[in-house]
């Protein structure tokens, strides 16, 4: 058994020990409300009250910082020198406050975003160099660059490597998008930037690995597949960045007593053979061509006149939806709008119009200076798709800011910042933060 005088003696040892120990925040309270009242006497008594059980402990000279338990306008300045790209100075603000509260432990979020944004500067210059094997080291030694969230990088990261000869690492790049994100429109684009490098049959299992992952949107992939493929059939397909889901047409249509359509042929080519065509399928084709070659003039009155004639139920739904999209290409938003509430489209279908109405609701909205109004259209746009394009995501931040929700315009900007920085979410970070 120990003896009495040998613990008393290992008390004593620890006393020291003990009395280094500063007053937990529950403590503190009551000192910082006396303080903030402005009570002397009770703010004094505290005082040696605290640093009796605590003679350790020496209290800031400033009493009104007892409530602070971690740096903020601190963290605000890291932010904005992040935003104008100030990597240096964002680092060295970081260093700083590390340094002047030596109990704070920045949280992940703050370090990642720096290490993210360096990377992306060195992913930007070895992009723009040409570099595809230091663009694709930078890459992988930093986690976040590569995300789906960033698609932009590896789009262009293939891009460099087929310009570089590298086409199977090209296309490995695109198959790694298309197996591992989940936005159709990014799908398409991808699948689009893939039929440079990719044969036919790759570019067939590229279509229904996103079908698969996918099975709602497979019209759309088999849509744009019909495309690609139509236009390795000798001439070149006009380019075309829509992403709607429109049916594909085949090309085995004739008009009356007229010969087949060739087997693959361009948009161009379809207006020339199906040029003072009678018969309402064929008027259909040829709608769908003229809008493709951009004139949706022209197709609204195809549409039309097909729409007048006898079409199965199949090819009515059809000729309304690429009516529907018609207008829309003039911003005709509300003839759009009655189209699709009187026609019972596929789900993807309805998808997209609905889609494309609030996308131009709410630019118009904005415009207007409705700003609320365009935040409500922006949030069902993303309900419905599942995501946001990023120039309307910018466009509902400052709808946030233009309606003095300064709080989440900020919150939207540093998101928006954080996985591509560019001079536009820099600047309008830096005017929601008030910088």
């Amino acid at each position: 058994m120990m003896k009495p005088i040998l613990l008393a003696a290992l008390f004593l040892g620890a006393a020291p020990l003990l009395a280094q120990t500063a007053p937990p925040a529950s403590e503190l309270q009551a000192l910082e409300f006396y303080s903030r009242s402005g009570d002397q006497a009770a703010t004094s008594a505290e005082l040696r009250r605290l640093q009796m059980k605590y003679p350790g402990w020496v209290p800031p000279s400033d009493l009104g910082r007892l409530a602070v338990t971690a740096p903020s306008t601190e963290i605000d300045d890291f932010y904005r020198k992040l935003a104008a790209g100030q990597l240096d100075q964002a680092r060295a603000v970081l260093a700083a406050t590390r340094t002047a509260w030596p109990e704070w432990t920045p949280p992940n979020e703050m370090t990642a975003a720096l290490v993210l944004a360096e990377g992306q500067v060195a992913l930007d210059q070895a992009l723009t160099a040409g570099d595809a094997g230091q663009a694709r080291l930078v890459a992988s030694s930093t986690p976040g660059l590569l995300r789906c969230d960033r698609i932009n990088n590896a789009w262009r990261l293939a891009e460099t490597q087929a310009a570089a000869g590298q086409k199977d690492a090209a296309l490995g790049t695109y198959r790694a998008i298309a197996a591992a994100c989940t936005v159709p429109e990014d799908l398409v684009a991808t699948l689009e930037k893939a039929d440079s490098v990719a044969t036919r049959d790759e570019l067939r299992q590229m279509a229904s690995l996103m079908s698969q992952r996918l099975p709602r949107e497979d019209e759309r992939f088999a849509a744009v597949l019909a495309r690609l493929m139509a236009g390795r059939g000798g001439a070149t397909a006009p380019s075309s960045s829509v992403t709607e889901a429109r049916p594909a047409r085949t090309p085995a249509v004739q008009d009356g007593g007229g010969s087949a359509a060739p087997r693959a042929e361009t948009s161009a080519q379809c207006v020339v053979r199906t040029n003072g065509a009678r018969a309402p399928a064929t008027v259909l084709q040829r709608a769908w061509c003229v809008y493709d070659l951009n004139r949706p003039r022209e197709a609204i009155a195809d549409f039309q006149t097909a729409l007048n004639g006898r079409l199965s139920a199949t090819q009515r739904r059809d000729g309304r939806y690429g009516l529907a999209l018609a207008h829309l290409k003039l911003s005709l938003t509300e003839e759009a709008s009655r189209i699709a509430a009187t026609t019972d489209f596929t789900r993807a279908q309805r998808v997209e119009i609905e889609g494309q109405i609030l996308d131009q609701r709410a630019v118009q909205a904005y415009r207007s200076k409705r700003y609320r109004e365009a935040i409500r259209y922006l949030d069902a746009l993303e309900q419905i798709k599942g995501s946001m394009r990023r120039d309307l995501a910018i466009l509902r931040a400052y709808a946030y800011l233009n309606s003095g929700d300064n709080g989440r315009a900020v919150h939207e900007f540093r998101r928006l910042n954080g996985q591509l920085s560019t001079d536009e979410t820099r600047k309008g970070l830096e005017a929601a933060s008030g910088g």
